[in-house]
């Protein structure tokens, strides 16, 4: 695609909520790196995404806010699925090595992480 690459201390990224029908935002998390990790929403009302600081983080749907935090050890550059078995509901979640452009220092094994919902 050409150009160059520089690096920025100030790098940020962010998870939004848009409102489908208005096309207006209803709130916005803040991270501190890019978010490149797929962000999966639930009919029970949270939105599950990753950080690349390793941070796997639920979030509230309609608030935004963070229900849950658990930093799996690597970069989260992959997707994130929910899927139900005999009416439980769980949550898999890839961590480690997104791509060589994304690695840092602490880039982590590969791993899955698979979650159950209470």
């Amino acid at each position: 695609m050409g150009g160059s690459l520089q690096e920025a201390d100030t790098s940020q990224g962010w998870i939004t909520a848009v409102d489908a029908v208005s096309g207006s935002v209803r709130w916005r998390d803040r991270k501190s790196r890019p978010v490149v990790a797929a962000v999966t929403t639930s009919a029970g009302g949270v939105v599950f995404g990753g950080e690349l600081t390793g941070d796997f983080i639920v979030l509230e749907a309609r608030s935004g806010d963070v229900l849950y935090r658990f930093n799996t050890g690597g970069p989260i550059g992959g997707g994130i699925v929910s899927y139900a078995v005999k009416g439980k509901q769980y949550v898999a979640v890839t961590s480690g090595r997104p791509s060589p452009f994304w690695v840092d220092k602490n880039s982590g094994s590969p791993t899955i992480f698979l979650f159950a919902l209470p």
